[in-house]
């Protein structure tokens, strides 16, 4: 795919995010960047961007999907409070030992056969958390 100035900004924007943008929150970035760029063109560069594998799409249950930047294997979690989206980076053995929770109970006899997809949980996060203890 050819270079590209507009899909060039929208990859940097997410790639230097950590809170994960949603579409609409790249393009009010991007369009700050450069003034002419489209919200249609932001949707299709992101799809393309996640097509190349340069970026991973998030998809929540309840809002918009956002984006991350960041390739290295880790999953997500929500808060059900102030719905910030955070990295969860689980241990090797964590993983095994899900993967191997999840054969036995799908009765699954090798756990070759079962791949971890994106995973968002929803908790309540530490700030949240917090700050509930401090109005108790």
């Amino acid at each position: 795919m050819n270079y590209s100035r507009q899909r060039n900004i929208v990859a940097e924007i997410v790639k230097n995010s950590y809170d994960h943008p949603t579409a609409d929150e790249v393009y009010a970035l991007a369009v700050k960047e450069l003034p002419t760029i489209g919200i249609a063109t932001v949707y299709r560069n992101l799809n393309q961007l996640e097509e190349m594998g340069e970026i991973k799409r998030i998809p929540l249950m309840e809002g918009s999907d956002r984006f991350d930047g960041h390739l290295e294997e880790h999953y997500h979690m929500v808060c059900k409070s102030c719905g910030r989206l955070t990295d969860l980076r689980p241990s090797d053995e964590a993983v095994r030992t899900l993967k191997s929770d999840l054969c036995k109970t799908l009765k699954i006899k090798d756990d070759k056969d079962i791949e971890l997809a994106p995973i968002v949980l929803k908790g309540i996060c530490p700030e949240c958390k917090k700050a509930r203890k401090s109005k108790s």
